[in-house]
């Protein structure tokens, strides 16, 4: 080989050399990634700032390190493209969750990972209550980001010019409707064609008559109790009473959940989560401001509930896929741990699940919703968010059936024993938070 030729080939390879070097050293500057999935998009103005602000923030902590990069996805579609992601094996490294019975599954499935920087003073950051809904077996799968709480919304101008009672009761709740009715007015806008907002009558009523312990004893088999007893039944028929006192708009089984009638004055009442208050505020802001309160549920005479007891848990939380990047971890606490991200819940009509923030609420409403919630006694986390998915639906579909009145409170009661019964559900973690 001459001496041209092999100073060619030596000239060659320490391209070559630096090439890769320089390779390597272009990869090893590229930032880690993390896939972030959130039901806070832009429509929902409340929730989608405090998000945006929060991951900005981080990513600008961590530039050419870490990015978080967010897809907002809109509530019902979410739900659908995670079952697709968790079956085929490709969930995102954080992502949306409500915890409970759905979240556990996802823990014992090795879906997703206890978050190991969630512990110590940083797990202490936050409501004890907030944590519960993501608490298994005292291992933390979720960084709750606000909490939620559902209240009887009332136009209390509507009830007192027509000289109906305060529904502090079940039977001044079920005046009101026969009172509202004969004047013209729909007593209550439920718009239950999506399942879940009548469902939230069942888990009040549950509670009311039968206590906090009634919907975890049923689940848990404990000394027999099944979703078949009594109280599940007179729950049933509770609400059967309510459709034949006239309560609900007409065809509410049909209709989408929204505020159109109670905003606009039409209707007196509206049993919804917190977050139905940027919804009534766009259909009339000032009919809501001065006349429409956020009540408790009313209590139920003879019942064994406590009036204070509240169904609500986490409005938002998000959890990390087994498959995640170390950093991951590090990241969900940081950015919804944040004191900026907290300061913007409060500053967006939400209840911050960060101690602390309360302080921050602005929003008399609000404030109210935050007393009213700090007092309970007990909070019920949504049925259909903690019960294992099939059984969530059979319980959804038997209590819209019971609202439409297309089976008896027995037959739907007996319905749901029997599909929690073949579904041998598994011993659950805590059903509520206090």
């Amino acid at each position: 080989m001459s001496k041209r030729i092999r100073l060619l080939m030596l000239a060659l390879c320490a391209i070559l050399v630096v090439s890769g070097l320089g390779m390597s050293s272009v990869h090893a500057q590229s930032p880690v990634v993390i896939k972030l999935w959130s039901i806070a998009v832009e429509s929902d103005a409340a929730s989608h700032a405090a998000v945006v602000n929060a991951v900005a923030a981080y990513n600008a902590a961590h530039t050419g390190k870490i990015e978080v990069d967010v897809t907002y996805i809109e509530n019902q579609t979410f739900k659908t493209q995670l079952d697709v992601a968790v079956a085929g094996g490709q969930v995102p490294d954080i992502f949306q969750t409500w915890g409970g019975g759905l979240l556990q599954s996802y823990a014992a499935s090795g879906v997703v990972r206890e978050i190991s920087t969630l512990k110590g003073d940083t797990a202490k950051k936050f409501i004890p209550g907030a944590l519960a809904p993501g608490n298994f077996n005292g291992k933390l799968y979720a960084v709750p980001a606000a909490l939620a709480g559902v209240f009887l919304w009332t136009n209390v101008d509507l009830l007192k010019a027509n000289n109906a009672p305060l529904p502090t009761t079940w039977s001044n709740f079920l005046t009101d409707c026969k009172v509202l009715s004969a004047a013209g007015i729909i007593p209550v806008q439920v718009g239950n064609k999506q399942q879940w907002p009548g469902a939230f009558w069942y888990y009040y009523l549950v509670d009311r008559i039968g206590g906090s312990t009634a919907f975890s004893n049923a689940f848990n088999g404990v000394k027999g109790a099944t979703f078949a007893d009594p109280v599940f039944v007179q729950a049933g028929k509770d609400i059967q009473a309510a459709v034949d006192a006239g309560c609900f708009e007409t065809g509410f089984n049909g209709n989408d959940y929204d505020q159109s009638l109670i905003g606009s004055g039409k209707a007196a009442m509206q049993l919804q989560g917190d977050w139905n208050l940027a919804g009534l505020r766009t259909v009339d802001k000032d009919l809501t401001n001065t006349s429409i309160k956020p009540l408790p549920f009313p209590a139920v005479e003879g019942g064994k509930g406590d009036p204070t007891d509240m169904v609500g848990g986490t409005n938002s939380a998000y959890a990390v896929s087994a498959k995640a990047p170390k950093e991951a971890d590090d990241a969900v606490v940081a950015i919804f741990g944040s004191d900026s991200f907290g300061k913007d819940i409060a500053a967006a009509s939400l209840m911050p699940a960060l101690v602390g923030f309360d302080k921050d609420i602005t929003d008399p409403i609000v404030a109210q919703e935050s007393a009213t919630l700090g007092k309970a006694a007990y909070v019920q986390l949504y049925y259909d968010q903690f019960l294992p998915p099939k059984l969530a639906q059979v319980f959804l579909q038997v209590d819209q059936d019971t609202f439409g009145e297309a089976t008896t409170p027995e037959k739907a009661a007996s319905d749901w024993a029997a599909a929690a019964k073949a579904s041998a559900a598994p011993t659950a973690a805590a059903t509520a938070s206090n």
